[in-house]
């Protein structure tokens, strides 16, 4: 718990850990110019974190000399050509004055292109009188390159600019000049270097046709378009001299390799070690057609799943995909044996919404506690709607999710057994980029709610569960939730609580602080709460609560996390341990 104290503290205290604060303090002070003073000071903290030359000084005045030229840089960017920066090194601190200057300005300005395209311009966006900012002078070639790949059909866009700085009126002459280039069109579209790809799967991804204006930056989102396919793992291309105005494109594929074997391992306290292996095709059909095979195997579940995916179902923005499942669980509360198949359709409305319908049937025998096991054959059409702005499917820094899914299911076998499923998840994510350590807030809540039918005519592999590695950390898995009075197997003895049995009902929060503390390492304070509850009213005011921290180790692929959690509500007599470990690949959420 002294870990988790000194992160508590140190944002109040400034308390310094030596390990990551190897570069000696510093200030930067700007006379009657706050803004620039703030900015100055943000950017030198940007270069400190990822600056290696920095990291090989190891006298405060080497540091103190290298960023004094950093400074003179940043001031000529902002148009103070005449900036002067003094630097003093007192007790370990930098001190930096800075004494800006007069600001230049732009005092002429030209853009040089054809008289023909420059009729429609409607400017860069900088202009005489403004100051002479490098960021605004570079936004204008990017405006220029832009207009020029929407309204010409140039074979090379060839933008550049000079600024003449003139020191005696704090000024500067700004010109633009777009390089002579011939106007062409698409001629043959050659697609080479595939083997195992629909040729005419990649023609369609393209989207140019022969004829159309020629244009470097619908090159490029072909290009693009070729790698989100996942079937490419390199795309060059190559122009043709013009002829008659017209040019061949052809574009050189490297294809990815298609297969991929998966192993991987966990454990958890509550569910012990576990295994997983996996196969995978991406190719499975030569149209970007994606099959999966997957079992997972721990002490309470072992799994085999296979699924389909078919990328595009009848229109660019829509997929299938077809899924089977057998598995056997055996948790304290119930014994469950099942066989699942179906399929479901996506849609992507926009960017960040997608809509999907499909349909289920899963073939179940289920044994709870004290009871006779029971066959359902359960029938579901479950619709969803998901929407996602994260910027990281598994370890997201900014950003938000909403996720919510009905799931009416009737039995086949029992037609009175009908009811409606209902889950709701979001997720939203904050990051300080500008704070020591990179902090990521991230919440989770969950609400579920079955409607229809009382709680023990539910399956019991249906029902709401709480506590466990994705639920309430701290708490062995699907711990919480309403019990019920068993007859005790000692004669003349009080009933005894059984096993929980799932509820019609779930409410769960959780809250973690993520800190990176180097590129590889990071650190996570946790708390979650949750409950299930019999009735059909979720109630974020009756929860349980866990705490912990844990440890991340970032790869390339997604964090490896180790978490610790306590109980907080540590209950006597329902067998709580006082604390529990989950390891495993990826986030918490």
């Amino acid at each position: 718990m002294l870990f988790a104290s000194l992160f508590l503290l140190w944002p109040q205290q400034g308390l310094a850990l030596p390990f990551f604060d190897s570069l000696p303090k510093f200030k930067v002070r700007v006379a009657e110019n706050r803004e620039l003073q703030e900015w100055l000071k943000d950017q030198l903290n940007e270069q400190r974190k990822s600056s290696s030359v920095l990291k090989s000084y190891e006298d405060a005045l080497d540091v103190a000399r290298y960023e004094r030229g950093t400074l003179e840089k940043l001031l000529r960017s902002r148009g103070y050509y005449d900036g002067r920066v003094r630097q003093s090194v007192s007790d370990g601190e930098i001190l930096y004055r800075v004494v800006p200057g007069r600001i230049y300005r732009v005092s002429s300005l030209d853009v040089r292109m054809p008289p023909s395209l420059k009729s429609g311009f409607p400017g860069v966006g900088i202009g005489v009188g403004d100051p002479l900012e490098a960021e605004k002078v570079t936004e204008g070639v990017q405006q220029i390159e832009t207009y020029l790949a929407e309204n010409a059909c140039l074979l090379n866009v060839d933008v550049s600019y000079q600024a003449t700085v003139v020191h005696s009126e704090h000024a500067a002459r700004l010109e633009y000049r777009v390089a002579d280039s011939p106007e062409v069109r698409i001629g043959q579209i050659h697609v080479e270097g595939i083997t195992t790809i629909d040729e005419a799967f990649l023609r369609k991804r393209l989207k140019l046709d022969e004829g159309a204006c020629f244009s470097r930056g619908k090159m490029d989102a072909a290009k693009l378009r070729l790698l989100r396919t996942n079937l490419v793992a390199g795309v060059n291309t190559e122009v043709s001299e013009p002829d008659a105005g017209i040019v061949d494109i052809t574009f050189l594929v490297i294809e990815r390799k298609h297969r991929t074997v998966r192993l991987g391992v966990g454990y958890t306290s509550d569910e012990g070690g576990g295994v997983s292996a996996g196969w995978e095709h991406r190719n499975i059909l030569g149209r970007g057609e994606k099959i999966e095979v997957e079992t997972r195997v721990n002490e309470v579940k072992q799994s085999l799943k296979g699924q389909l995916l078919v990328p595009r179902f009848f229109r660019d923005d829509q997929e299938f995909s077809a899924t089977a499942e057998a598995s056997n669980e055996d948790r304290d509360s119930y014994q469950a044996e099942s066989i699942t198949i179906g399929g479901t359709i996506s849609r992507r409305h926009t960017r960040h919404r997608t809509f999907s319908v499909g349909s289920e049937l899963k073939f179940s025998r289920v044994q709870e506690e004290g009871e006779e096991s029971e066959n359902y054959n359960l029938l579901s059409f479950p619709l969803g709607l998901k929407i996602d702005t994260t910027d990281n499917l598994l370890d997201a820094r900014r950003g938000a999710t909403v996720a919510l899914e009905i799931k009416p299911y009737v039995d086949l076998r029992d037609s009175g057994t009908r009811f409606v499923k209902n889950t709701l998840v979001a997720t939203g994510y904050l990051t300080g980029e500008e704070i020591r350590f990179d902090p990521t807030l991230a919440v989770r809540i969950k609400a579920g709610v079955i409607s229809g039918i009382d709680n023990l005519d539910i399956p019991a592999d249906e029902r709401f569960y709480a506590g466990g590695g994705g639920s309430v950390r701290g708490y062995s898995y699907q711990a919480l939730g309403p019990r019920r009075l068993m007859p005790s197997p000692v004669a003349g003895e009080p009933p005894e609580l059984s096993d929980p049995i799932g509820g019609r009902a779930l409410s769960e929060i959780s809250l973690e602080g993520r800190f990176r503390f180097t590129e590889s390492w990071g650190g996570v304070l946790f708390v979650d709460g949750g409950n299930a509850y019999a009735g059909p009213e979720p109630n974020f005011s009756d929860l349980y609560w866990g705490a912990g921290l844990g440890v991340r180790y970032m790869t390339s692929f997604a964090p490896l996390r180790f978490d610790i959690a306590f109980p907080l509500d540590r209950r006597d007599g329902l067998g709580d341990s006082s604390y529990q470990i989950y390891v495993s690949l990826g986030q918490a959420f």
